[in-house]
């Protein structure tokens, strides 16, 4: 491929990493008919864009009042860090969004874990209520809703300057339960201010008080139906999602610009990168990860993919290092006890957390800094890197073992193990979720299957083709034509070249002589003609001149240059350079 045609290539991804890429034939016609294919299943596809497009302009709300502004700031004071360059970006976004638009806020926050991103949201949930809004903070597990109720409460609550009521929400009361009944009631008279809770909150007949904001955090850990409900009661409303890993579908609709995106990845001053270490599952290394950790008294996280494991697990880790306290957390617990045993190991006591993924989200303990997963194979990558994400929250030397069986892993398994390998640096989150883009596939944008079309022509390529598609049908984009410089006839237009001498050359002022232009540095090839040796005729050279670099295909090409070599014989070999 010459070098100035590059812009034509693009790197292959596929959703299947064990299934062996099919090539085409050069001089076959699969290629052709696969992007065509492709072509139309974008066409298609950019159509139910645009209506969503003109749905979302069509959606209107009062916008939020500037004149309040100043009040925010006042929180915005208590904030005791200093927020990152992208955070102060990402504030002055979600404000815009806000303050400055009648469209409701749709946008999705990707940061790593531990960068910041509760923190916009907090600003974004106070200036809902400062505009005597209902705002909703929405979690995936009972684990992180308590700890977000406890952090809002902190900065936000009767007993902060700014005297929020807010209330939680969460599974186990229901709206015939006491506590189900009375927090219902404040959500429904506006005393609540602030709900956060669970899908609970998604439940049918909540009844919200001019809800104004909608806060998804982790959104990646919804399904499909959650979501379905989060569109149903967010109509209208802003809502602001946040992610480390976004999960494929959400990242190729950020891609396609659907949804408005802003990126953190600034890491906060003096955190280091976390070390990985992807290895067969030994007892030798178990016992040096955990002898590392307790010599400076840490504490760890040891996370197995089923609960079923757990009692197995307290025996392996009881053998390698007797002695130990390990205290047990899994979402089977009765009540709340996951919820209290991951409090009592928050507060220093204990040496090992033995859990499943119930801690994957919003466990923020600075003493833990190290993190054992059993079978990392059995995870996705979406949870392996939330998982990462737990450890490493101060100026310590944080590590990460993923370890897996010495046979039986799939090429995809093996994938994701090596993307935890390779995406060590701080603020990968992005990433993370552009790698599992690769080893998954997109899948349906506006659907809910997770398997994708693109690996016929691979991601890159279908997701230009399908930005095209959109701009086409949105009158954006004009019809592709050869790639040609081209030089205007002498007089016309405002062609502007420069001489030898440095002075400019002007096509209407200067140039009056064929003397001008053989002096002016425009070098051989810069610009398309045909030579009047194979045209004499200047009409009918001009003419086809035109003809040529307005085509829009190769075809219409072959059939021009068919024509000429009938009326006019053989081309020369430099006119055929000049259409390559």
């Amino acid at each position: 491929v010459p070098v100035d045609k590059a812009y034509r290539l693009s790197r292959y991804q596929s959703s299947d990493a064990s299934v062996a890429v099919k090539l085409s034939k050069i001089r076959g016609d699969s290629w052709r008919k696969q992007k065509l294919k492709v072509l139309e299943s974008t066409l298609v596809l950019a159509e139910d864009v645009l209506a969503l497009y003109a749905r979302r302009e069509t959606l209107h709300r009062t916008p939020f009042d500037p004149r309040l502004e100043p009040l925010i700031q006042t929180f915005e004071e208590t904030f005791p860090y200093t927020p990152t360059p992208d955070q102060n970006s990402c504030f002055e976004t979600i404000e815009n969004d806000m303050v400055w638009r009648r469209r409701p806020m749709d946008r999705l926050v990707c940061g790593d874990v531990g960068f910041g991103k509760t923190e916009v949201a907090l600003r974004a949930l106070y200036r809902c209520v400062a505009n005597g809004r209902q705002a909703v903070l929405l979690a995936p597990t009972g684990v992180l809703a308590s700890q977000h109720y406890k952090h809002v409460l902190a900065r936000l609550g009767p007993t902060s300057p700014f005297n929020v009521s807010i209330a939680k929400l969460v599974g186990g009361m229901g709206k015939n339960t006491k506590v189900g009944k009375a927090i219902r009631a404040q959500i429904a008279t506006g005393e609540a201010q602030l709900i956060v809770g669970t899908h609970a909150l998604l439940a049918e007949g909540i009844p919200y008080n001019n809800l104004g904001l909608l806060v998804v955090d982790e959104e990646q850990r919804f399904g499909v139906k959650q979501k379905e409900k989060i569109k149903i009661v967010c109509n209208g409303v802003d809502v602001l999602t946040l992610s480390a890993t976004p999960i494929p579908r959400t990242l190729q609709m950020s891609l396609s610009g659907i949804r408005d995106t802003s990126t953190i990845k600034s890491p906060p001053p003096m955190r280091k990168a976390i070390q990985s270490i992807v290895e067969t599952q030994t007892k030798d290394i178990v016992a040096d990860a955990l002898d590392r950790e307790l010599a400076r008294n840490g504490q760890v996280f040891y996370v197995v993919p089923r609960v079923k494991q757990i009692d197995e697990a307290t025996e392996y880790l009881n053998a390698i290092h007797p002695g130990l306290e390990i205290v047990v957390a899994h979402g089977q617990l009765k009540g709340n006890e996951a919820e209290e045993a991951v409090s009592y190991f928050t507060e220093g006591n204990g040496d090992v957390l033995l859990a499943t993924t119930v801690i994957e989200n919003g466990v923020d303990i600075p003493n833990v800094n190290t993190i054992i997963i059993q079978n990392a194979n059995s995870f996705g990558l979406s949870t392996l890197y939330q998982l990462r994400g737990r450890v490493g929250r101060s100026n310590l030397q944080a590590y990460a073992y993923f370890l897996h069986p010495k046979t039986g892993l799939t090429d995809e398994a093996t994938a994701r193990l090596s993307a935890m390998a390779e995406l060590q640096e701080l603020g990968s989150g992005f990433d993370v979720a552009a790698r599992d883009l690769e080893i998954r596939g997109a899948g349906s944008l506006l659907g809910s299957d997770q398997s994708g079309l693109a690996e016929r022509v691979g991601f890159d390529l279908y997701m230009r083709m399908l930005k095209r598609s959109i701009r086409q049908l949105r009158g954006m984009d004009l019809p592709m034509v050869p790639r040609t410089k081209v030089l205007l006839p002498m007089r016309e237009g405002s062609l502007e070249i420069r001489g030898q001498n440095g002075k400019v050359l002007d096509g209407g002022e200067l140039i009056n002589s064929n003397t001008a232009i053989e002096e002016a540095e425009v070098g051989e090839g810069d610009y398309f003609e045909i030579s009047k040796g194979y045209m004499p005729n200047d009409a009918e050279r001009a003419s086809e001149e035109g003809s040529a670099r307005l085509a829009e295909s190769t075809q219409i090409l072959v059939e021009l240059t068919n024509a000429w070599k009938e009326k006019y014989g053989p081309m020369p070999s430099e006119l055929k350079n000049q259409l390559k």
